[in-house]
């Protein structure tokens, strides 16, 4: 049995969250995973979306202090006490810049096995002060990640490169955030409709779509001008979000622009949800307009259910599917943006489901082989 520590913030539904999800849920039997979740002291009794979930594969779920809360000194000491109870073989980090102080813990407790893994290309927004302070923060973690991580893993090239040194980077690996793809090929059509159904707009809206937590950089305000500009044009549109709002301040202010501009009664904020796929199928278009993405899974889960995508360059290139469903702009011009929806709108008819699980497959993205490969993985390095 190779028994995994899997170091993580609160197991809500986020992009690194949903893949490692999707590891747990096809991995092999040999394979064990315990959990530690990073969170302030205050939330370890708050539940995360995936809990129950975790708990029923027969994972144990520990708690500790972020670093920024309890401090590093206290930080690797907690760590090393819930590593001697747990003993697992391999600790594997999904926390991006944190990751550093996080394997010196675990090299401190004596593994000899520490993944750092990446799941977003790092940037930071806002005043010169607080990008120093965060950039000079992610240099002393990239110097403790090269001394004390084992294996170097990120969701794309992108990440790679902004989380490792470029000697550290050769060794560094791309791990695919993986999908289900049976779950967007066999969904219930009738719930579709229910959905659809549910959101109250107009028969012939077209239904602009985004999925994911709300934060400043995913860059929702943009949709709300698109919107505004295309019932300019005539166009009956409505934007509909899943995710959970993390920026209520920026999401009122989001607001307080589509009442300025008539069309809050347009877009409908859902909130978390369970039956993503479900969801994903009632868009007309994925809109991504997200400044940054590590990866953007959400784009190839969108692909998954024949939705075409219009993204921002803020994607990678890595997320298109080569199906003739994904188009990047690399400007903010509404009127780009209006052409390119009304250009792919119609492209995603003639495109099969065989067609759409054959290419997600074969460019690694399918979750079962993406377990069996990750899960090898674990397995050389106990070799």
């Amino acid at each position: 049995m190779i028994r995994v520590l899997q170091v993580t913030g609160m197991m809500n539904r986020g992009g690194a969250e949903v893949m490692l999800m999707d590891i747990l849920r096809n991995k092999p039997s040999d394979v064990h995973f315990d959990f530690l979740i990073n969170t302030a002291p205050e939330d370890f009794f708050s539940k995360g979306a995936f809990d129950d979930e975790i708990l029923s594969y027969g994972c144990e779920m520990r708690y500790i202090g972020t670093q920024l809360r309890i401090g590093p000194r206290q930080y690797i000491k907690q760590f090393k006490n819930i590593y001697e109870e747990l003993k697992p073989d391999v600790v594997h980090i999904h926390l991006n810049a944190k990751c550093g102080i996080i394997a010196l813990a675990a090299h401190k407790a004596g593994c000899k096995h520490i993944i750092s893994h990446c799941h977003a290309n790092i940037k930071f927004h806002g005043s010169w002060l607080r990008n120093f302070l965060n950039n000079t923060e992610v240099f002393l973690q990239k110097f403790l990640i090269s001394h004390y991580a084992t294996d170097y893993w990120g969701c794309s090239l992108e990440a790679n490169k902004r989380l490792y040194w470029p000697w550290i980077r050769k060794k560094s690996v791309v791990i695919n955030n993986a999908i289900d793809t049976l779950l967007y090929s066999q969904v219930d059509y009738d719930a579709v409709k229910k959905v659809r159904e549910s959101y109250n707009f107009p028969e012939n809206c077209i239904i602009l779509g985004n999925v994911g937590r709300i934060v400043p950089h995913k860059n929702l305000a943009f949709i709300v001008d698109l919107l505004n500009e295309l019932h300019k044009k005539g166009h009956d549109a409505a934007l509909v979000v899943a995710g959970r709002n993390d920026a209520p301040q920026y999401v009122n202010a989001m607001m307080e622009r589509a009442k300025e501009y008539s069309v809050d009664n347009r877009i409908l904020l859902l909130g978390e949800r369970s039956d993503i796929p479900v969801v994903m199928h009632s868009f007309d278009i994925f809109v991504g307009s997200s400044l940054q993405e590590g990866f953007g899974l959400v784009a190839v889960e969108a692909q998954a259910a024949g939705v075409p995508c219009v993204l921002f360059k803020g994607f990678p290139q890595t997320v298109n599917m080569n199906l003739g469903l994904c188009e990047f702009i690399d400007n903010f011009d509404v009127n780009i943006w209006i052409k390119t929806i009304q250009d792919i709108k119609s492209k995603s008819n003639n495109i099969t489901v065989e067609d759409i699980m054959s290419s997600i497959k074969s460019k690694g993205f399918d979750a079962k082989e993406n377990a069996r490969s990750v899960s090898g993985m674990y397995e050389k390095m106990l070799m």
